[in-house]
Protein backbone atom coordinates (compact mmCIF):
# COMPACT_ATOMS: atom_id res chain seq x y z
CA UNK A 1 0.00 0.00 0.00
CA UNK A 2 1.29 3.75 -0.87
CA UNK A 3 2.21 5.53 2.12
CA UNK A 4 3.49 9.43 1.87
CA UNK A 5 6.65 10.35 3.56
CA UNK A 6 8.90 13.43 4.11
CA UNK A 7 12.54 12.97 3.85
CA UNK A 8 13.97 13.82 7.19
CA UNK A 9 17.79 12.89 6.24
CA UNK A 10 20.17 11.01 4.60
CA UNK A 11 21.45 8.02 6.19
CA UNK A 12 24.86 6.55 5.81
CA UNK A 13 24.45 4.34 3.42
CA UNK A 14 23.17 7.04 0.97
CA UNK A 15 19.31 6.49 0.95
CA UNK A 16 17.13 9.09 2.24
CA UNK A 17 15.23 8.37 5.95
CA UNK A 18 12.12 9.12 7.07
CA UNK A 19 9.99 8.63 9.91
CA UNK A 20 6.51 8.13 10.20
CA UNK A 21 4.40 6.83 13.42
CA UNK A 22 7.11 5.91 15.19
CA UNK A 23 8.11 3.35 11.76
CA UNK A 24 11.83 3.97 9.81
CA UNK A 25 11.77 4.34 6.32
CA UNK A 26 14.99 4.06 4.56
CA UNK A 27 14.29 5.21 0.44
CA UNK A 28 17.19 5.15 -2.11
CA UNK A 29 17.58 8.29 -4.39
CA UNK A 30 15.59 10.44 -2.21
CA UNK A 31 16.59 13.85 -0.88
CA UNK A 32 16.57 15.60 2.08
CA UNK A 33 12.96 17.42 2.50
CA UNK A 34 11.60 15.49 -0.58
CA UNK A 35 7.80 14.95 -0.14
CA UNK A 36 7.28 11.51 -1.34
CA UNK A 37 4.60 8.61 -2.64
CA UNK A 38 6.84 5.46 -1.96
CA UNK A 39 5.84 1.82 -1.90
CA UNK A 40 6.75 -0.47 1.43
CA UNK A 41 9.43 -2.76 0.74
CA UNK A 42 11.31 -5.55 2.76
CA UNK A 43 12.23 -5.48 6.76
CA UNK A 44 15.69 -3.95 7.30
CA UNK A 45 17.35 -3.61 10.33
CA UNK A 46 14.94 -1.97 12.53
CA UNK A 47 12.98 -0.08 9.67
CA UNK A 48 11.82 -0.88 6.37
CA UNK A 49 13.09 -0.30 2.16
CA UNK A 50 10.72 1.60 0.68
CA UNK A 51 11.13 2.48 -3.20
CA UNK A 52 9.76 5.88 -4.77
CA UNK A 53 6.08 5.64 -6.55
CA UNK A 54 5.97 9.39 -7.29
CA UNK A 55 7.78 12.48 -6.05
CA UNK A 56 4.81 14.85 -5.22
CA UNK A 57 7.33 17.74 -3.72
CA UNK A 58 10.64 17.49 -4.69
CA UNK A 59 13.81 19.36 -2.94
CA UNK A 60 16.04 22.19 -3.68
CA UNK A 61 18.95 19.72 -3.46
CA UNK A 62 17.88 17.45 -6.00
CA UNK A 63 20.10 18.27 -8.98
CA UNK A 64 19.13 16.18 -12.66
CA UNK A 65 21.75 13.11 -12.68
CA UNK A 66 24.94 13.66 -14.58
CA UNK A 67 24.30 9.81 -16.13
CA UNK A 68 21.33 8.46 -17.83
CA UNK A 69 21.69 4.72 -16.63
CA UNK A 70 21.75 6.28 -13.07
CA UNK A 71 18.74 4.23 -10.65
CA UNK A 72 19.56 1.61 -13.17
CA UNK A 73 23.50 0.98 -12.26
CA UNK A 74 24.41 -0.36 -9.25
CA UNK A 75 27.67 1.87 -8.57
CA UNK A 76 25.94 5.69 -8.06
CA UNK A 77 23.74 6.55 -4.91
CA UNK A 78 23.54 10.50 -4.50
CA UNK A 79 23.79 11.94 -8.22
CA UNK A 80 20.47 13.42 -7.72
CA UNK A 81 21.92 15.18 -5.04
CA UNK A 82 23.70 19.33 -5.20
CA UNK A 83 27.76 19.02 -5.08
CA UNK A 84 28.09 21.30 -2.25
CA UNK A 85 25.55 19.15 -0.23
CA UNK A 86 26.73 15.73 -0.76
CA UNK A 87 30.51 17.33 0.18
CA UNK A 88 29.11 18.58 3.71
CA UNK A 89 27.47 15.38 4.30
CA UNK A 90 30.32 13.46 3.84
CA UNK A 91 32.41 15.81 6.64
CA UNK A 92 29.72 15.21 8.37
CA UNK A 93 30.08 11.49 8.78
CA UNK A 94 33.26 12.17 9.70
CA UNK A 95 32.13 14.63 12.41
CA UNK A 96 29.06 11.89 13.45
CA UNK A 97 31.17 8.58 13.92
CA UNK A 98 33.72 11.00 15.65
CA UNK A 99 31.21 12.53 18.37
CA UNK A 100 30.19 8.80 18.72
CA UNK A 101 33.56 8.27 20.14
CA UNK A 102 33.70 11.24 22.33
CA UNK A 103 35.62 13.24 19.93
CA UNK A 104 33.61 16.34 19.85
CA UNK A 105 36.56 19.23 19.20
CA UNK A 106 38.05 18.01 16.31
CA UNK A 107 39.07 20.22 13.49
CA UNK A 108 37.86 18.92 10.08
CA UNK A 109 38.38 20.65 7.06
CA UNK A 110 35.89 21.34 4.03
CA UNK A 111 35.90 18.04 1.71
CA UNK A 112 38.06 18.30 -1.16
CA UNK A 113 36.11 16.54 -3.98
CA UNK A 114 38.14 14.88 -7.43
CA UNK A 115 36.88 15.90 -10.56
CA UNK A 116 34.32 13.78 -12.84
CA UNK A 117 36.11 11.18 -15.48
CA UNK A 118 39.20 11.00 -12.88
CA UNK A 119 38.71 7.73 -11.76
CA UNK A 120 41.71 6.20 -13.20
CA UNK A 121 40.91 2.34 -11.87
CA UNK A 122 37.68 0.26 -13.03
CA UNK A 123 36.27 -3.06 -12.95
CA UNK A 124 33.90 -4.31 -15.87
CA UNK A 125 31.79 -6.64 -16.02
CA UNK A 126 31.59 -8.87 -19.30
CA UNK A 127 28.94 -11.12 -19.19
CA UNK A 128 28.50 -13.99 -22.94
CA UNK A 129 24.94 -14.57 -24.22
CA UNK A 130 23.47 -15.79 -26.79
CA UNK A 131 23.55 -12.31 -28.75
CA UNK A 132 27.47 -11.71 -28.15
CA UNK A 133 29.07 -10.00 -24.88
CA UNK A 134 27.37 -7.55 -22.65
CA UNK A 135 30.55 -5.18 -21.00
CA UNK A 136 29.10 -2.95 -18.47
CA UNK A 137 28.32 -3.07 -14.74
CA UNK A 138 25.49 -4.95 -12.34
CA UNK A 139 22.23 -3.87 -12.29
CA UNK A 140 21.43 -2.69 -8.60
CA UNK A 141 20.71 -5.07 -6.40
CA UNK A 142 21.22 -7.86 -8.95
CA UNK A 143 24.06 -10.05 -10.54
CA UNK A 144 22.63 -8.97 -13.80
CA UNK A 145 24.91 -6.89 -16.10
CA UNK A 146 23.95 -3.98 -18.45
CA UNK A 147 25.84 -2.94 -21.77
CA UNK A 148 27.27 0.17 -20.17
CA UNK A 149 26.77 3.58 -22.53
CA UNK A 150 28.02 6.46 -20.05
CA UNK A 151 29.42 6.80 -17.34
CA UNK A 152 30.83 10.07 -16.29
CA UNK A 153 32.83 9.00 -13.43
CA UNK A 154 36.13 6.70 -15.37
CA UNK A 155 38.86 8.34 -17.18
CA UNK A 156 38.09 8.65 -20.82
CA UNK A 157 40.70 6.35 -21.86
CA UNK A 158 38.87 3.46 -20.15
CA UNK A 159 35.82 3.98 -20.85
CA UNK A 160 36.69 4.04 -24.59
CA UNK A 161 37.67 0.18 -24.33
CA UNK A 162 34.31 -0.96 -24.13
CA UNK A 163 33.55 -0.87 -27.92
CA UNK A 164 36.64 -2.80 -28.38
CA UNK A 165 36.36 -5.54 -25.67
CA UNK A 166 32.59 -6.51 -26.96
CA UNK A 167 34.24 -7.23 -30.17
CA UNK A 168 37.04 -9.15 -29.06
CA UNK A 169 35.81 -11.27 -26.17
CA UNK A 170 33.07 -13.04 -27.88
CA UNK A 171 35.49 -15.33 -29.69
CA UNK A 172 37.43 -16.14 -25.54
CA UNK A 173 34.20 -16.65 -23.87
CA UNK A 174 31.55 -19.28 -23.59
CA UNK A 175 28.13 -19.10 -23.64
CA UNK A 176 26.77 -17.62 -20.77
CA UNK A 177 30.33 -17.48 -18.83
CA UNK A 178 31.20 -13.85 -17.46
CA UNK A 179 35.06 -12.08 -17.08
CA UNK A 180 35.93 -9.10 -14.89
CA UNK A 181 37.92 -6.72 -16.29
CA UNK A 182 40.15 -4.38 -14.03
CA UNK A 183 41.64 -1.39 -16.10
CA UNK A 184 43.64 1.49 -14.60
CA UNK A 185 44.94 4.49 -16.56
CA UNK A 186 48.62 4.51 -16.67
CA UNK A 187 51.13 7.35 -18.38
CA UNK A 188 51.78 4.45 -20.85
CA UNK A 189 48.40 3.82 -21.70
CA UNK A 190 45.82 1.48 -20.17
CA UNK A 191 46.57 -1.13 -18.04
CA UNK A 192 44.27 -4.54 -18.28
CA UNK A 193 43.91 -7.55 -15.89
CA UNK A 194 40.92 -10.13 -17.68
CA UNK A 195 39.64 -12.17 -14.49
CA UNK A 196 37.56 -15.47 -16.06
CA UNK A 197 37.79 -19.33 -15.51
CA UNK A 198 39.03 -19.77 -19.38
CA UNK A 199 42.02 -21.61 -20.39
CA UNK A 200 44.34 -19.74 -22.98
CA UNK A 201 45.23 -21.19 -26.02
CA UNK A 202 47.76 -20.17 -27.92
CA UNK A 203 45.26 -18.27 -30.13
CA UNK A 204 43.65 -16.57 -27.96
CA UNK A 205 47.20 -14.92 -26.22
CA UNK A 206 48.11 -14.11 -30.11
CA UNK A 207 43.95 -12.79 -30.05
CA UNK A 208 44.80 -10.59 -26.53
CA UNK A 209 48.58 -9.60 -27.80
CA UNK A 210 46.81 -7.94 -31.03
CA UNK A 211 44.02 -5.89 -28.93
CA UNK A 212 46.57 -4.60 -26.57
CA UNK A 213 48.26 -3.70 -29.89
CA UNK A 214 45.50 -2.06 -31.17
CA UNK A 215 44.10 -0.50 -28.21
CA UNK A 216 47.58 1.36 -27.31
CA UNK A 217 47.50 -0.56 -23.84
CA UNK A 218 50.84 -1.00 -21.71
CA UNK A 219 50.02 -4.24 -20.80
CA UNK A 220 46.97 -6.77 -20.57
CA UNK A 221 47.48 -9.98 -18.09
CA UNK A 222 44.91 -12.65 -17.49
CA UNK A 223 44.46 -15.08 -14.48
CA UNK A 224 41.16 -17.83 -13.95
CA UNK A 225 40.57 -16.99 -10.17
CA UNK A 226 40.87 -13.72 -8.29
CA UNK A 227 43.85 -15.45 -6.02
CA UNK A 228 45.96 -16.67 -8.98
CA UNK A 229 49.19 -14.92 -9.86
CA UNK A 230 48.30 -13.16 -12.94
CA UNK A 231 49.80 -14.15 -16.29
CA UNK A 232 51.39 -11.33 -18.46
CA UNK A 233 50.37 -11.72 -22.02
CA UNK A 234 51.52 -8.85 -23.60
CA UNK A 235 53.83 -5.62 -21.94
CA UNK A 236 54.14 -3.02 -24.61
CA UNK A 237 55.41 -0.54 -22.09
CA UNK A 238 55.50 -0.32 -18.73
CA UNK A 239 52.24 0.18 -16.62
CA UNK A 240 53.95 3.08 -14.65
CA UNK A 241 52.06 5.93 -12.80
CA UNK A 242 53.89 9.30 -11.77
CA UNK A 243 54.01 9.22 -7.40
CA UNK A 244 55.72 12.23 -6.61
CA UNK A 245 58.00 12.83 -9.23
CA UNK A 246 58.90 9.24 -9.53
CA UNK A 247 57.57 6.51 -12.14
CA UNK A 248 56.72 3.66 -10.47
CA UNK A 249 55.74 0.08 -12.24
CA UNK A 250 52.01 -0.83 -11.00
CA UNK A 251 51.77 -4.92 -10.64
CA UNK A 252 49.15 -6.29 -12.52
CA UNK A 253 45.75 -5.19 -11.01
CA UNK A 254 47.07 -3.64 -8.01
CA UNK A 255 45.69 -1.24 -5.67
CA UNK A 256 45.79 2.54 -6.45
CA UNK A 257 44.17 5.40 -5.11
CA UNK A 258 41.02 5.84 -7.46
CA UNK A 259 42.10 9.47 -8.87
CA UNK A 260 45.37 11.73 -9.32
CA UNK A 261 43.40 14.44 -7.61
CA UNK A 262 42.21 13.04 -4.31
CA UNK A 263 46.03 11.03 -4.72
CA UNK A 264 47.65 14.50 -4.75
CA UNK A 265 45.60 16.05 -2.03
CA UNK A 266 46.62 13.05 0.26
CA UNK A 267 50.10 12.95 -0.07
CA UNK A 268 50.32 16.51 -0.16
CA UNK A 269 49.66 16.31 3.76
CA UNK A 270 51.53 13.59 4.61
CA UNK A 271 54.42 15.22 3.18
CA UNK A 272 53.82 18.04 5.07
CA UNK A 273 52.90 16.08 8.47
CA UNK A 274 56.48 14.19 8.41
CA UNK A 275 58.85 16.58 6.74
CA UNK A 276 61.04 16.87 9.90
CA UNK A 277 60.78 13.36 10.26
CA UNK A 278 64.16 11.02 9.36
CA UNK A 279 62.73 7.42 9.51
CA UNK A 280 59.62 6.57 8.68
CA UNK A 281 57.30 3.84 8.59
CA UNK A 282 54.10 3.33 5.98
CA UNK A 283 52.01 0.51 7.11
CA UNK A 284 49.81 -0.94 4.58
CA UNK A 285 51.47 0.72 1.86
CA UNK A 286 50.16 -1.32 -1.16
CA UNK A 287 51.88 -0.05 -4.34
CA UNK A 288 53.33 2.70 -2.64
CA UNK A 289 51.21 5.75 -3.36
CA UNK A 290 52.89 7.47 -0.21
CA UNK A 291 56.03 5.68 0.50
CA UNK A 292 57.34 6.69 -2.96
CA UNK A 293 57.35 10.72 -2.37
CA UNK A 294 57.92 9.70 1.46
CA UNK A 295 61.20 8.48 0.47
CA UNK A 296 63.02 12.15 -0.92
CA UNK A 297 62.12 13.47 2.50
CA UNK A 298 63.27 10.38 4.88
CA UNK A 299 64.05 7.15 5.32
CA UNK A 300 61.01 4.79 4.58
CA UNK A 301 60.41 0.93 5.45
CA UNK A 302 56.92 -0.11 3.47
CA UNK A 303 54.84 -3.08 4.78
CA UNK A 304 52.10 -5.08 3.54
CA UNK A 305 50.69 -8.20 3.27
CA UNK A 306 50.27 -8.45 -0.47
CA UNK A 307 53.43 -9.80 -2.00
CA UNK A 308 53.27 -9.39 -5.93
CA UNK A 309 52.86 -5.59 -4.61
CA UNK A 310 55.39 -5.05 -2.27
CA UNK A 311 57.89 -7.04 -4.70
CA UNK A 312 56.77 -4.37 -7.31
CA UNK A 313 57.25 -1.32 -5.03
CA UNK A 314 60.78 -3.00 -4.08
CA UNK A 315 62.14 -3.64 -7.93
CA UNK A 316 60.72 0.27 -8.45
CA UNK A 317 62.60 1.61 -5.28
CA UNK A 318 65.84 -0.23 -6.43
CA UNK A 319 65.74 1.09 -10.09
CA UNK A 320 65.41 4.33 -8.67
CA UNK A 321 67.55 4.23 -6.09
CA UNK A 322 65.43 5.32 -3.19
CA UNK A 323 66.14 4.65 0.44
CA UNK A 324 62.98 2.61 0.91
CA UNK A 325 63.36 -1.30 2.55
CA UNK A 326 60.12 -3.59 2.52
CA UNK A 327 58.53 -6.52 4.61
CA UNK A 328 55.91 -8.62 3.47
CA UNK A 329 53.89 -8.90 6.69
CA UNK A 330 49.77 -9.43 7.32
CA UNK A 331 49.77 -6.62 9.84
CA UNK A 332 46.16 -7.92 11.32
CA UNK A 333 47.48 -11.07 12.45
CA UNK A 334 51.02 -9.67 13.17
CA UNK A 335 51.48 -6.36 13.40
CA UNK A 336 54.08 -3.81 13.95
CA UNK A 337 55.18 -4.28 17.60
CA UNK A 338 55.47 -0.90 19.97
CA UNK A 339 59.37 -2.36 20.33
CA UNK A 340 59.88 -2.40 16.72
CA UNK A 341 58.28 0.97 16.46
CA UNK A 342 60.73 2.51 18.45
CA UNK A 343 63.07 2.93 15.64
CA UNK A 344 60.54 5.55 13.27
CA UNK A 345 59.71 9.14 14.24
CA UNK A 346 56.94 8.91 11.63
CA UNK A 347 54.38 7.13 10.75
CA UNK A 348 51.47 6.66 7.84
CA UNK A 349 49.04 3.30 8.29
CA UNK A 350 46.69 3.30 5.49
CA UNK A 351 44.28 0.14 5.92
CA UNK A 352 41.49 -1.56 4.48
CA UNK A 353 37.88 -0.95 5.36
CA UNK A 354 38.09 -3.10 8.43
CA UNK A 355 40.50 -0.64 10.10
CA UNK A 356 44.08 -1.13 11.91
CA UNK A 357 42.34 -2.39 15.37
CA UNK A 358 45.76 -4.53 16.22
CA UNK A 359 48.46 -2.63 14.59
CA UNK A 360 46.87 0.84 16.36
CA UNK A 361 46.63 -1.11 19.71
CA UNK A 362 50.60 -1.15 19.28
CA UNK A 363 50.98 2.38 17.55
CA UNK A 364 49.37 3.79 20.57
CA UNK A 365 51.89 2.10 23.18
CA UNK A 366 55.01 3.46 20.84
CA UNK A 367 57.10 6.47 20.97
CA UNK A 368 56.23 7.68 17.42
CA UNK A 369 55.67 11.27 17.67
CA UNK A 370 53.96 11.60 14.23
CA UNK A 371 51.49 9.48 13.09
CA UNK A 372 49.02 10.00 9.39
CA UNK A 373 46.55 8.11 9.84
CA UNK A 374 44.11 7.14 6.55
CA UNK A 375 40.72 5.30 5.68
CA UNK A 376 38.04 4.29 3.64
CA UNK A 377 35.69 4.16 6.76
CA UNK A 378 34.67 6.87 9.11
CA UNK A 379 33.25 3.90 11.42
CA UNK A 380 36.38 2.26 11.94
CA UNK A 381 38.65 5.50 11.46
CA UNK A 382 36.59 7.18 14.42
CA UNK A 383 37.67 3.80 16.57
CA UNK A 384 41.44 4.05 15.78
CA UNK A 385 41.99 7.51 16.23
CA UNK A 386 39.83 7.51 19.60
CA UNK A 387 42.37 4.91 20.40
CA UNK A 388 44.99 6.78 19.58
CA UNK A 389 43.78 9.82 21.57
CA UNK A 390 43.64 8.24 24.73
CA UNK A 391 46.85 6.79 24.75
CA UNK A 392 47.72 10.11 24.65
CA UNK A 393 48.16 11.71 20.64
CA UNK A 394 46.74 15.23 19.81
CA UNK A 395 44.74 15.00 16.56
CA UNK A 396 45.48 18.31 14.81
CA UNK A 397 42.96 18.07 12.17
CA UNK A 398 41.08 15.70 9.92
CA UNK A 399 40.97 16.20 6.26
CA UNK A 400 37.87 14.67 4.05
CA UNK A 401 39.08 14.15 0.45
CA UNK A 402 36.17 12.37 -1.81
CA UNK A 403 37.72 10.14 -4.22
CA UNK A 404 34.19 8.40 -4.82
CA UNK A 405 32.00 10.73 -6.61
CA UNK A 406 28.15 10.22 -6.32
CA UNK A 407 28.55 7.55 -3.78
CA UNK A 408 28.27 7.60 0.30
CA UNK A 409 32.24 6.60 0.46
CA UNK A 410 34.74 9.49 1.35
CA UNK A 411 38.01 8.94 2.33
CA UNK A 412 39.89 11.08 4.75
CA UNK A 413 43.71 11.49 6.11
CA UNK A 414 44.15 12.87 9.84
CA UNK A 415 47.62 14.17 11.81
CA UNK A 416 48.22 13.56 15.29
CA UNK A 417 51.45 14.15 17.67
CA UNK A 418 52.50 12.53 20.26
Amino acid sequence: MPLNLTIDHIGGSGDGVAIEDGQTFYVPFAAPDDQLTVIEGEARGQGHMAEIQEILAPSPLRVQPECKHFGTCGGCSLQHLDANFTANWKRQRIVDCLSMCGITNAKIHPTISSPAHSRRRVEFVASKRKKGVMIGYHVRRSHQVFDVGDCPLVHPSLFALIKPFRSALPVLMQRNSSARITATATDNGPDILVTAEIELTLEARQLLADFATQNSLSRIAWRQKEKDIPEVVSAIKPANVQMGDIPVTLAPGGFLQATTAGEEALVAIAKEALKNCSNVVDLFAGCGSFAFPLSRLSKVHAVDGDEELISALQRSANKNILPISTEVRDLFRRPLFTNELKNYDGLLFDPPRAGAKAQVEEIAESSVGTVVALSCNPVTFARDISHLISAGYELEFVQPVDQFLWSPHVEMIAVLRK
